[in-house]
């Protein structure tokens, strides 16, 4: 079976594209729709709304564990006898409160701001519980309200926010709700499909949904990638006041979501499933929102300690490590790499080619080892055993593909330096 992908099937310039995008499958013109879960509630569907209970679901891992398991059945299976047919819940980014000159974080801030949402009944009732009015534009009306201040901000997610869209200053401590998309079928186009089709889309739709959950974004990452894009992009942390405020604020949207028996059902099995799961820590950037090199103090010692030709293969326990440890994550294809590196009295070479683009200085200073490639700094703490074997552990700031790179494996000595290293 072959799914041939339509780019902006209802176009984007309308607020309501979501709805039309439903439409267009419901009567047949496309067999099957992809959109955000939160507009189902605008056609009179309800069953996605716990998604977008205010402050509920603030982390991948519970979000993954929503979208893989039967609750996201229990809410795909209000699209039946709609015309529709539920094939995946499928999670994405969490969302945030930008502010376009300012921040937005504190119910002082969202009084009186008007800020830019996508169109959601659940969504729009956060925004006036908080004090704010919820703003329907899209497309390139956007940049225009922005440039006139008719926009004071936006919800959006870290990594598609943008400056034309005036999504510059982040509170990153408050995630409002998750992004969760929903891969549906029409039901006249289902019902044309035999029981071996039914089976392959609707394993492609589980497996699409795993995927997704299995390799969530790191919002630790995101948050580093858009504090280096530097001003006017900043970042703060809102006061435990604050949070406390706008979650009191926030509660007349429960009272309103939960007056739909199943929607209350799904708040509270959510809550049952975030109480049994580990704490997540929310990311929260410096107010001045900026990349401070990682702090190097101890001692100073000879680079020649640790001289040698060292080799090393990323496994797949020791890559996911290295990578969580930045706010990084696995890229599969870099396991089973072979790592190979030269260190010769505060130099090093890595890998057989390409030297000049591998190569650099490097110091101890403590249990660090701190290496220079132009104008990078990598650092990392490290332990040598007696055989001479390299452990290192990552320190942030780094790119997560660096970290795995470097700190897949230990490295193991094999024997003294032998490359020349410019």
């Amino acid at each position: 079976m072959r799914v041939r992908v339509v780019w902006d099937a209802a176009g984007q310039d309308s607020p309501g594209y979501e709805l039309g995008i439903a439409r267009l499958v419901r009567d047949g013109d496309f067999e099957l729709g992809w959109m955000g879960a939160r507009a189902w509630d605008r056609m009179g569907i309800k069953s996605f709304q716990a998604l977008q209970a205010p402050f509920l679901v603030t982390d991948h891992e519970l979000l993954g564990r929503i979208t893989t398991g039967p609750l996201a059945e229990r809410m795909l299976g209000g699209l039946d006898g709609q015309g529709f047919v539920g094939l995946a819940l499928v999670p994405e980014h969490l969302r945030y409160a930008f502010g376009a000159k300012r921040p937005l974080a504190s119910p002082d801030d969202f009084a009186g701001a008007r800020v830019r949402v996508k169109p959601s009944g659940a969504t729009d009732a956060l925004m006036r519980a908080l004090g704010a009015t919820p703003v329907h534009i899209s497309g390139d009306g956007v940049a225009d309200a922005v440039a006139k201040g008719e926009i004071d901000g936006a919800e959006a997610s870290l990594g598609t926010n943008s400056t034309e869209e005036g999504e510059t200053h982040l509170t990153a401590n408050l995630p409002l709700f998750p992004k969760t998309l929903t891969l549906f079928a029409g039901d006249a186009a289902y019902n044309r499909l035999d029981e071996d089709q039914r089976r392959t889309i609707g394993k492609a739709a589980r497996m699409t949904a795993a995927y997704a959950a299995a390799h969530a974004p790191s919002e630790t990452a995101l948050m580093r990638d858009f504090c280096r894009e530097g001003p006017p992009f900043t970042a703060v942390a809102a006061s435990s006041g604050d949070v406390t405020a706008l979650e009191n604020a926030a509660q007349p949207v429960y009272t309103q979501l939960e007056r739909d028996p199943d929607t209350k059902a799904l708040i509270h099995a959510i809550r049952g499933l975030k109480a049994a799961s580990p704490a997540a820590a929310v990311a929260a950037s410096p107010v001045s929102c900026e990349n401070e090199t990682t702090t190097v103090s101890g001692h100073e010692k000879s680079p020649s300690a640790v001289n040698g030709t060292y080799h090393w293969r990323v496994t797949e326990e020791r890559g996911r490590a290295a990578a969580r440890a930045v706010g990084g994550t696995l890229d599969e294809q870099d396991v089973g790499a072979l790592g190979k590196m030269t260190l010769r009295d505060g130099k090093w070479l890595m890998g057989d080619t390409d030297p000049e683009h591998y190569s650099g200085t490097y110091a101890i200073a403590g249990d660090r080892l701190v290496f220079e490639w132009g104008e990078r700094t990598l650092t990392f703490e490290f332990t040598r055993d007696g055989d001479g074997t390299i452990k290192l552990t990552p320190l942030p700031p780094m790119d997560g593909g660096d970290a795995v790179i470097w700190t897949g494996g230990p490295w193991q000595r094999v024997g003294p330096p032998v490359r020349d290293i410019p």
